[in-house]
């Protein structure tokens, strides 16, 4: 193998250094490096610019020249020893690669965000375990991608692979913080994903940053305080009487099916009567692909008894997020309590920093203390389930029908208060304790 430059004599005093890579009869290619210099300033014999000190510029090209060649022999033993396919542009790519060039049509081979643009443009003739890609994780892909595409605007600047690392990864966290306002569970999820597409693009060969790799570059997050529904709550909403209005019985009942069942908003309120069959709801659930069988609740049954074997008529779930905080205050779950809520910050004229970015959706989770009812949403239904039911089963049973992959990821949605533990705990020492003889 063998590594030369030189230059073409032209019209012109500056001339291109080319580069000639032969492999005995397998390779034997040239291409401009990119660099140039004064014809008369080079030397073919030793293939590099001559030391002379009317040239400021002879040891940085001297010494970049030295590095093609170094990456050059380097990548053509990876490339060979892997079988790769190295055809006629292979070396012109090399010296693109090096410098970090792309032309129009591959700017994905060199910037992230076009990587991840390809990526996200061929989700839909990707699989995941066998299976394509779900829709809302196309949806995520797209959320994390305008971010990133913020973030370049607002630093003016287009990320390459090189650049995703430990001072990306910090400043990122401080932008989504200070000029998005984004919670840390909300920039968390964007993280995840830069973690992913990162190790997408190292198994393509590309040279990606490897910090992403390093115990920083970790997802983030903060405790919450969502609320959840109680046995003797959930009881409450079933029993009051919402027959004077068709809207909020309707709503009513949905969001006991909901509660009952432990499905995501995007499951329940797609069911269709023929997904129940001898007494189990038998669905494939629409984020994970997952499978579940979940029997009737006798609420339920009862609901279906009063609506002639009929499910309750769908609601968009913007709609039922908002018709849910109706019918729980009709209900009476008015306590203050802490936790968090969605609030359009649209009409704070200094909640955003000036930026050139546009922030398109100003709604933003606030902390404070609420009356329940305002904190009460699709999600609660699911969040009951799993805590109501922990404890008297089997969290691996929970897990079955919720459809968690981890036992850490479904404990999250455990939302007993410490005081309801020391209450539980109560109850057990009370019935361990035998009666006086």
């Amino acid at each position: 193998m063998k590594v030369a430059f030189f230059t073409i004599k032209g019209k012109n005093d500056t001339v291109s250094i080319y580069v000639r890579f032969a492999d005995s009869k397998r390779f034997d290619k040239k291409t401009k490096t990119g660099l140039s210099v004064k014809f008369q300033d080079w030397s073919n014999a030793k293939q590099k610019v001559k030391l002379t000190s009317a040239n400021p510029q002879k040891d940085f090209i001297n010494h970049k020249l030295r590095e093609i060649e170094d990456y050059i022999l380097l990548r053509y033993n990876e490339d060979y020893c892997t079988q790769k396919f190295i055809g006629n542009n292979w070396l012109k790519d090399q010296i693109a690669n090096f410098f970090g060039r792309a032309n129009l049509n591959e700017l994905h081979k060199t910037y992230f965000v076009d990587w991840v643009q390809k990526f996200i443009d061929d989700c839909k003739i990707r699989l995941y375990k066998g299976k394509p890609i779900a829709k809302r994780t196309v949806q995520h892909y797209q959320t994390t991608i305008y971010k990133l595409k913020n973030y370049e605007l607002h630093f003016d600047t287009k990320l390459r692979f090189q650049d995703i690392g430990l001072d990306f990864y910090r400043t990122f966290l401080v932008y989504c913080k200070t000029i998005e306002k984004l919670n840390n569970n909300t920039t968390g999820g964007y993280v995840t994903n830069i973690k992913k597409w990162c190790k997408e693009i190292d198994i393509e060969g590309l040279p990606i940053n490897q910090q992403y790799r390093h115990s920083e570059f970790s997802t983030i997050s903060n405790k919450t305080k969502d609320v959840y529904l109680n046995e003797t709550e959930i009881d409450q909403v079933y029993k009051h009487d919402f027959s004077y209005s068709e809207r909020l019985d309707n709503v009513r009942d949905n969001f006991i099916i909901g509660l009952r069942t432990g499905l995501r908003i995007s499951d329940f309120l797609r069911l269709k009567n023929f997904d129940y069959v001898d007494g189990k709801i038998h669905i494939e659930t629409t984020k994970t692909a997952h499978p579940v069988v979940i029997p009737l609740h006798s609420q339920v049954k009862e609901i279906l008894n009063k609506r002639n074997g009929c499910l309750p008529k769908h609601i968009a779930d913007s709609n039922f997020n908002k018709y849910v905080k109706e019918v729980c205050e009709i209900v009476g779950f008015t306590e203050m309590i802490e936790g968090a809520k969605m609030i359009n910050k649209k009409d704070e004229e200094d909640f955003f920093t000036s930026s050139k970015v546009q922030i398109k959706n100003k709604t933003r989770k606030e902390f404070g203390t609420y009356p329940k009812y305002e904190l009460i949403s699709a999600h609660t239904c699911r969040r009951s389930f799993a805590s109501n039911l922990y404890g008297n089963l089997e969290n691996l049973t929970i897990m079955a029908i919720t459809g968690h992959k981890t036992e850490s990821e479904f404990l999250k949605y455990i939302k007993i208060t410490p005081k309801e533990n020391a209450e539980k705990l109560q109850a057990y020492w009370d019935k361990q304790i035998k009666p006086s003889l």
